[in-house]
């Protein structure tokens, strides 16, 4: 071949290289959550290799700011221009390890590790927070709290000063 052919053959190798870089899709195998990091493994059984430290995409990192670091063995998407080592992490994929929470469309779901689950069912509108024995509520708000609607409680009410209604305090 001459130097011409040899010179388009190693370029059109380098382009399968970068092509085959631009999207693949893996497991995600360490993270670094004070860097913000992480390390996707990917590629067929018995063939897998590890992609360098990665920045996760995060939901909203605007005014409006998330916080949720991907989970090892999570699945991920890493997306780059064809070099791995710019790349950036989508985390979320389900899979047999990590199967989708709910089939229901109408459903916004968050599961936690611990058990804790927080969902609204748009077509029931419900709205369930549902914590572990253990697990508590805090809420803070200076300007005061104001509930609309019937309250029912199944449990003790504690307060560390004066409860009133209409009428009187208790």
């Amino acid at each position: 071949m001459d130097s011409t052919t040899d010179e388009i053959l190693q370029r059109l190798e380098a382009l399968e290289r970068r092509l085959a870089q631009v999207v693949v899709r893996g497991r995600i195998h360490a993270v670094d959550p004070t860097r913000g990091l992480a390390k996707v493994e990917y590629g067929a059984e018995g063939q897998q290799q590890t992609t360098g430290w990665l920045p996760w995409k995060p939901q909203r990192t605007g005014k409006t700011i998330t916080w949720s670091p991907p989970d090892i063995g999570e699945g991920a998407t890493v997306i780059s221009e064809g070099d791995l080592t710019l790349g950036e992490i989508i985390p979320g994929s389900y899979y047999d390890q990590f199967p989708a929470p709910s089939a229901n469309p109408d459903v916004h779901l968050t599961r936690y590790a611990d058990g804790a689950i927080e969902q609204y069912d748009q077509s029931g509108q419900t709205y369930q927070l549902l914590l572990p024995t253990s697990g508590t509520v805090n809420i803070v708000a200076n300007g005061g709290v104001t509930i609309t609607g019937d309250l029912t409680i199944n449990g003790n009410i504690k307060a560390t000063q004066a409860v009133a209604d209409k009428v009187r305090a208790m």
